[in-house]
């Protein structure tokens, strides 16, 4: 599937959004009390021209933007009322690797565990709908038994995760539309996590990236 993916996003410009939610219980034995992380990113991209702009807001990024021209990254960052501007080569701070799955596992702390192990669940073909004007294939994955591999350690999943269900909409061409999953662990683990996190693909074939004002008088070592 992130074959047929990655093919088709090399070729074409697209806008990819993603959302994290996480809540920890607090104190951990209180299913009324939750502390709130929330992270959002998008991604505007056009690979042949090697343009990538990313705006990131949230509890695990530092909020601002990051731009790249193929060689240099522009990193625009916002903290205590301060801007700051700094420039890198490209191969020190990587934007967005739209050439395999990896590219949807962006911003987030606990994102490449989790990300990876929810895709790799059983789903189910669910039957075709609509999605931003586009028909696409919905999968469904539902309950913990559905995790396969190293993501539920134990033979029985549920004694790691209370509920899980994940949902992907896939097109014509094999592209990922849409990809989000939910997980709630039980409250005698001491993460007691609720997480959710989304991924959805929008403008293909017609995002425009533009080298933004705060990157032009930039310069390398600031």
């Amino acid at each position: 599937m992130f074959d047929t993916h990655a093919a088709a996003m090399g070729n074409t410009s697209f806008t990819l959004t993603t959302e994290m939610v996480q809540k920890d219980r607090v104190p951990w034995n209180d299913e009324k009390n939750f502390s709130y992380k929330n992270e959002t990113a998008q991604y505007l991209a056009e690979p042949s021209d090697s343009q990538y702009l990313v705006h990131t807001t949230g509890y695990f990024s530092v909020n601002g933007s990051t731009y790249s021209n193929g060689s240099t990254v522009y990193v625009l960052a916002q903290e205590n009322n301060e801007t700051t501007v700094t420039v890198q080569p490209v191969f020190i701070t990587s934007v967005l690797n739209e050439s395999g799955e990896n590219y949807l596992w962006r911003g987030g702390l606990l994102g490449d565990e989790y990300d990876s192990g929810a895709i790799n669940a059983t789903y189910e073909r669910k039957g075709i709908e609509m999605f931003q004007g586009v028909p696409v294939m919905r999968y469904e994955a539902t309950g913990p038994d559905a995790l396969t591999g190293g993501w539920a350690p134990s033979e029985n999943a549920s004694w790691n995760y209370e509920t899980f269900s994940a949902t992907l909409l896939l097109d014509e061409d094999g592209i990922v539309r849409h990809y989000q999953y939910k997980f709630v662990r039980p409250p005698e683990l001491l993460d007691n996590v609720r997480y959710s996190r989304t991924y959805t693909l929008s403008d293909v074939g017609t995002t425009n990236v533009e080298k933004p004002d705060w990157a032009m008088n930039a310069t390398t070592g600031s």
